[in-house]
C-alpha cells in the first residue's frame, strides 16, 4: 500500500522547514525500503521499464534512492489519483524499481516523491565529458547470440565497466578511447556479431604493437563515423574490406590479449587506424538503444554494471 495522505503532509512540511534555514534538500541518494512486493520480490531492473529484470530483492531491503523519473512503465495494473502509476526510483548503482513498492514519500501530483530529485528525462546517467552517445537513430546490437554460454543466450556485464581497467579515455588523440566499453562473461568459442551491425570491415587480425592487449581484433565501420570494435577474439571470420550484415559471424570468443575469455566491445565515432591497424583518436560511444531478441524484444538504453544482456 502507498503512504497515508497525512504522513504526504508532513513530510512537505519537513521540506519546507528546511528551506526556511537556507538549507537545500540534498540530491543524493537515500536509503529507503522495499515494502509490498510478493514472495519473488521486487524486480531490480536495467531500465524504468519492464522485462529488464537483473534480480529480485525482498521485502524490507534496504535501497539508496538517487533520483525519479514519472514517466516509466506502469507495472500490475497500478493507478494512483485515477492516473496509471509510472513513477520509477533509480538506484545509486544505475537500476531502477518501480516505486510502488518502496516506502518512499508519497508521490504528488506530478508524479515525484517530494524531497526526492528527479532524474533528467531520459532516466539516463549524465554523459562523460568528452564521449559521445551512440545514435538512437541508428542500429546497434547485443553482439551475442542465442548459442552464448552453452546456449543459453545471454551474458552478464562483468569484468571491467566504464572507467575501470581499460576502459578509460574518451576523446583522447594519440590513444584508443575505450570510456564506454563493454566486457561481457561468455565462453571459449561463442559467436560474435558486429555490435553496429551492417558495414565494411576496417580491419581484422591481430592487433598490433601498442594495441596488443586487444589480441585478435575486429574493426567494423558502420558509415557516418561510427565504427566498432570487438577484442580478445579466439578466432574472426571477415577478412579486411569485407561488406557484412547485421547477421554475419564476425568472429568467436576468446582471452587473447591475455585475458580469460570474455567479449570486449566498444563504439567510436571519428576514429581513425594507423597503417597497422591500431585504433586511436576520435571519441568514445556510449551504448545507446541496443537492440536484443530474447527475455522479450526491446532495446536497453543503458547497460549497468553487473546487467544481464540478452542476445
Amino acid at each position: 500500500m502507498r503512504k497515508t495522505k497525512a504522513y504526504t503532509v508532513m513530510l512537505v512540511v519537513g521540506v519546507a522547514a528546511i528551506g526556511v534555514v537556507g538549507l537545500a534538500v540534498p540530491a543524493v541518494a537515500a536509503t529507503y525500503q522495499v515494502t509490498g512486493a510478493d514472495t519473488q520480490g521486487l524486480a531490480i531492473q536495467s531500465e524504468p521499464h519492464v522485462n529488464h529484470v537483473i534480480r529480485y530483492v525482498p521485502n524490507g531491503t534496504s535501497l539508496n534512492v538517487s533520483c525519479q523519473v514519472n514517466n516509466g512503465d506502469q507495472v500490475d495494473g497500478k493507478v494512483y489519483n485515477g492516473k496509471p502509476f509510472t513513477t520509477w526510483d533509480r538506484l545509486a548503482d544505475g537500476t531502477w524499481v518501480y516505486d510502488w513498492y518502496m516506502n518512499t514519500p508519497t508521490v504528488g501530483g506530478d508524479g515525484y516523491s517530494p524531497g526526492i530529485p528527479h532524474c533528467d528525462s531520459s532516466g539516463v546517467p549524465p554523459l562523460a565529458a568528452g564521449c559521445v552517445d551512440w545514435p538512437s537513430s541508428k542500429f546497434l546490437q547485443t553482439p551475442l547470440t542465442s548459442a552464448a554460454n552453452g546456449g543459453a543466450g545471454y551474458a552478464w556485464q562483468n569484468g571491467s565497466y566504464y572507467n575501470e581497467g581499460y576502459h578509460v579515455n574518451c576523446n583522447t588523440s594519440s590513444s584508443m578511447n575505450q570510456y564506454y566499453a563493454l566486457d561481457l562473461g561468455m565462453n571459449q568459442g561463442d559467436p560474435v556479431l558486429a555490435p553496429g551491425g551492417a558495414g565494411t570491415v576496417k580491419y581484422a587480425g591481430q592487433a598490433p604493437s601498442g594495441w596488443q592487449t586487444c589480441g585478435l581484433y575486429v574493426i567494423v565501420d558502420h558509415g557516418g563515423g561510427w565504427w566498432s570494435v570487438v577484442c580478445h577474439l579466439s578466432a574472426f571470420y571477415v577478412r579486411t574490406g569485407q561488406q557484412i550484415t547485421n547477421n554475419t559471424i564476425i568472429g568467436a570468443v576468446g582471452g587473447t590479449g591475455g585475458f580469460a575469455p570474455h567479449l570486449h566491445f566498444s563504439l567510436m565515432y571519428n576514429a581513425k587506424l594507423t597503417a597497422a591497424g591500431g585504433v586511436y583518436g576520435g571519441q568514445s560511444a556510449r551504448p545507446r538503444h541496443l537492440y536484443h531478441l530474447s527475455c522479450t524484444t526491446g532495446y536497453y538504453d543503458q547497460i549497468t554494471k553487473g546487467q544481464q544482456v540478452c542476445f
